[in-house]
């Protein structure tokens, strides 16, 4: 059994070709700008989009604990996931993300779309979240993908001991592996991360199977955005090939008010992706193959 937050087909950004990507619930990190902060917990995910609610309360009088409130407030504390919410709501205004699902069907799934994997040289994508935070369960669904012939590309943190990294590598053909800052303090205090067991990890892949590696750098305003020509740099010196640098965007601001959080970003508009063009040539410099975009 795996926790999954979403299965998304035809996905063209997580790795080559035509994908599957597989969230799975679960990430050590609590990124401000993260796209998907409904796969932070393990526990399922209550979403609120006041878009469709007409202030009806049928959910709040359905809710046994007194989980939830009006205006709509949902008390993570008092909540035992029945859902009876979700299920008493006719405009489906409140959805739960996060379910337990056998592995064997995860796969089964994913094998529907194995002839355009196979057309286009894809596969499937394993993301979160933090894949690895389900150590178990994660390295089972990535053997049982090579079982049954799929590339198989992980997005992930780097955020985990060297060990899991190990036990996980014969079974990944594709790390799109994070670099979100080279200060450790900075990278601590505003996402929770451990630089030193993302550099560790990411030595250990540059030894062993630079080829299986790219460098993924979210590019973050008042963050990181005057950092690229180090982390370019740091890649040349690890003798790794590719960085792609992601703009930033705001496409998760939707689901931050849906789980009724203020999104840190809320005054930024989404990076014009010209501004990174001329970290190309830089990349070029320094004998990296610079991507703007995943």
């Amino acid at each position: 059994m795996i926790r999954v937050s979403n299965i998304e087909k035809f996905a063209t950004h997580d790795g080559p070709g035509i994908r599957t990507t597989v969230f799975l619930k679960g990430c050590p990190l609590h990124c401000p700008w993260c796209a998907n902060p409904e796969t932070w917990k393990m526990e399922p995910t209550l979403l609120h989009d006041e878009r469709k609610c007409v202030q009806c309360k049928t959910c709040m009088y359905m809710c046994a604990q007194e989980a939830i409130s009006f205006p709509f407030q949902w008390d993570i504390d008092k909540c035992i996931y029945c859902k009876k919410c979700e299920d008493a709501c006719l405009q489906d205004a409140i959805s739960f993300v996060g379910k337990d699902i056998e592995i064997d069907e995860v796969i089964k799934e994913v094998l529907k779309d194995k002839d355009y994997f196979d057309q286009s040289n894809g596969g499937v994508t394993i993301s979160g979240g933090e894949p690895f935070m389900q150590f178990d369960a994660f390295l089972e669904l990535v053997k049982q993908c090579k079982e049954n012939g799929l590339h198989v590309a992980v997005e992930t943190t780097g955020n985990y001991s060297l060990d899991k990294l190990e036990q996980a590598l014969p079974y990944i053909d594709l790390f799109l592996m994070d670099l979100k800052h080279l200060d450790a303090k900075k990278l601590k205090d505003v996402t929770g991360a451990n630089l030193d067991l993302i550099l560790n990890n990411f030595r250990y892949l540059a030894k062993y199977c630079p080829n299986k590696v790219i460098v993924r750098m979210p590019v973050i305003p008042r963050f990181n955005d005057d950092i690229c020509e180090e982390v370019i740099k740091f890649c040349a010196v690890l003798k790794l090939a590719e960085v792609n640098l992601l703009p930033f965007h705001t496409m998760g601001k939707n689901k931050w008010n849906q789980m009724q959080k203020k999104f840190k970003y809320d005054q930024d508009s989404m990076m014009d992706r010209d501004i990174l063009n001329p970290y190309m040539d830089i990349g070029k410099k320094w004998g990296v193959k610079v991507k703007i975009g995943g």
